[in-house]
């Protein structure tokens, strides 16, 4: 799965979440999660490095539902995807910097529900 493929499939996972959030799996979440993790691990280098850690906390507040801390994260991850898509100007650049709207937007749902 090339990585746009990956942007768009993580963005409909938002997506489903946030329209049914109640009938949304934590397995589904923490799977997109780790497969991020995976993909990011695998891509290495130190520009990275804050998503990844970002990520792994944001795997840990999922799994203990800790709503407010997943809020704060998915809004740290939109800041941050947002902020290296800044510069890319193709494809990808412009499915990052959905995915970051995506993130934030999740975030701002979960701090009013």
């Amino acid at each position: 799965m090339n990585h746009a493929d990956r942007i768009e499939e993580t963005i409909e996972g938002i997506y489903h979440a946030l329209e049914q959030h109640s009938n949304h799996p934590v397995d589904a979440g923490l799977g997109h999660i780790d497969s991020w993790i995976q993909a990011l691990d695998s891509l290495g280098g130190s520009a990275l490095t804050g998503l990844q850690t970002e990520l792994r906390n944001l795997r840990t507040f999922v799994e203990r539902d800790d709503r407010p801390a997943m809020a704060n994260s998915l809004q740290l991850l939109g800041q941050q995807t947002s902020l290296i898509a800044r510069d890319m100007h193709d494809g990808v650049g412009d499915h990052l910097r959905h995915l970051g709207q995506v993130l934030i937007t999740a975030a701002g749902n979960l701090k009013l529900s």
